[in-house]
């Protein structure tokens, strides 16, 4: 190329140049949204509003990158419960003990669930009994104990991001570090994380 002809490839040189470029910072910042920290921050946020659908959407996709951790699978066993999807939060909950065995939350929420699960088949096999039944008299007292045994059906876990929502500086980079320790850094800062392989 000579200096003639050079003028003609500027604009199309500058406009290679400006697209490259924003491919880059889109490629960033996509990073950013696949990072388990952002994926926490936004499910919580979901949580505390009670957009349930949201917010199930994000721990799920919390429990896919980091499946070994009980938080996620512990939160989405609270969203089943809520929605009174039992059998949906039984599994997200034997999936947080299995992960945690000391998550004292995930257990109590576990054996809710499985008592709330009694309870619609006791009310179930109520429905198709006749009322001078004797097996529907047992039906019925049970069911009354039912409602003392499930006074506060669920406890909640605390984010591990409670309080760094709003703070994102090297304490809370070396807590997401501690963690999240199957995930490797790749540049500084937490947002600049990738999951090993």
């Amino acid at each position: 190329m000579n200096l003639e002809t050079a003028p003609r490839y500027l604009p199309i040189a500058c406009c290679a140049l400006v697209l490259l470029l924003h491919g880059c910072a889109n490629g960033s910042r996509m990073g950013q949204h696949d990072d388990p920290f952002n994926i926490t921050e936004q499910a919580d946020r979901a949580y505390e509003r009670g957009d349930w659908l949201v917010a199930e959407k994000h721990y799920k996709e919390l429990t896919r990158k980091v499946p070994e951790d009980a938080y996620g699978w512990t939160r989405l066993g609270n969203i089943r419960l809520r929605q009174n999807k039992f059998e949906g939060a039984v599994h997200a909950y034997r999936a947080a003990v299995e992960r945690d065995p000391e998550a004292s939350r995930a257990h109590y929420n576990l054996a809710t669930a499985h008592l709330l699960l009694a309870r619609d088949a006791l009310q179930n096999a109520q429905k198709n009994l006749p009322l001078n039944d004797n097996g529907a008299r047992l039906i019925k007292e049970k069911l009354g104990h039912f409602d003392a045994l499930i006074y506060e059906p669920i406890i909640e876990a605390t984010s591990p991001n409670k309080g760094l929502i709003r703070q994102r500086d090297t304490e809370s980079a070396a807590f997401h570090r501690d963690r999240y320790p199957h995930v490797e850094r790749t540049r500084s800062g937490p947002n600049k994380e990738r999951s090993k392989p």
